[in-house]
């Protein structure tokens, strides 16, 4: 069985299309486990009515305010399936995806080990029309887990919860788990997810430097997080990547562009993503001026 683990805080505005979204093919167990974070909007009552009417399983779980990943930790203590996917309460699933993201992950012996997947998804915007319609993961960019594209089974469940709590989100301690033990996440060439831009969204191109710096710092704790708690059982070839990555946030976080040029140990698409986000006009090229010279040049061609 499947379970889709739902963390929710006030996103009343889009909840009731999210949940509309979620059709499994027939024949498909699943079950929905949603923890509502303290919202001060109608996104708990949303829940309530939809779980009332669906014909899908549905736990709605009223939570004080802890935080997507003690929401998540919560969700996941109430859940029974053997694979899990999250999904966010602004985005739209694909029904369609989900036996093949459930496959994925609990097909013969790999439902005996750790294991996750990632599916591909598509921006979209009712606000920011250029920014809809980009397909991820982009090129070069799949070892860069979006939580709400992968799916994983229980045995990788059983190392990843429970998420430490002061994490902003689930993405980070995926990659910095898989990371760890050395898993290659499964690429799975199918259309999984809808993943909406709005101005609420916790990182993306509508965050100033200010606010894309601070989500940063917090995420990237992750990775000396995952160090610490998985030190007896890291692979060499892990503990290598970690570190460099835990340096180059060091560099990154002091605004030290320049070194980060030179530091050893590095993915080419981490030192691109640790320079963009370093200083404020390298923050500006990327989320600014770039999307326009792109735009630009599709014009002309």
């Amino acid at each position: 069985m499947l379970t889709i683990l739902m963390p929710v805080r006030n996103e009343a505005a889009f909840l009731k299309s999210c949940l509309a979204s979620i059709e499994p093919p027939s024949g498909l167990l699943c079950e929905i486990v949603l923890v509502d974070d303290g919202s001060e909007d109608e996104s708990a009552a949303i829940a309530a009515d939809f779980a009332a009417g669906s014909a899908i399983p549905m736990q709605v779980i009223r939570n004080g305010h802890r935080g997507k990943a003690g929401a998540l930790n919560l969700a996941f203590l109430a859940a029974r399936g053997d694979a899990f996917i999250f999904f966010a309460g602004d985005d739209l699933l694909v029904g369609s995806a989900l036996p093949a993201r459930l496959a994925a992950v609990t097909a013969g012996m790999t439902a005996r080990s750790p294991c996750v997947a990632q599916c591909r998804y598509r921006s979209f915007s009712d606000t920011h029309p250029g920014l809809a319609g980009i397909l991820f993961p982009r090129p070069g960019m799949e070892d860069h887990i979006a939580g709400g594209a992968v799916s994983f089974n229980r045995a990788f469940a059983g190392r990843y919860f429970p998420i430490p709590e002061q994490l902003p989100n689930e993405d980070s301690w995926l990659r910095a788990l898989a990371i760890a033990l050395d898993l290659q996440v499964v690429p799975l060439d199918c259309l999984g997810l809808h993943y909406r831009i709005h101005a609420g969204n916790s990182v993306g191109p509508l965050r100033s430097f200010a606010e894309a710096d601070r989500n940063l710092r917090e995420r990237n704790a992750a990775y000396a997080l995952a160090l610490e708690r998985f030190d007896r059982e890291i692979t060499a070839s892990g503990r290598r990547r970690l570190e460099a990555i835990i340096r180059a946030e060091e560099l990154r976080s002091r605004g030290r562009w320049l070194a980060l040029l030179f530091i050893g140990g590095l993915s080419r698409i981490d030192r691109a993503m640790m320079l963009a986000n370093s200083t404020p006009w390298l923050y500006a090229l990327k989320t600014r001026l770039l999307p326009k010279l792109r735009h630009w040049i599709r014009r002309r061609v």
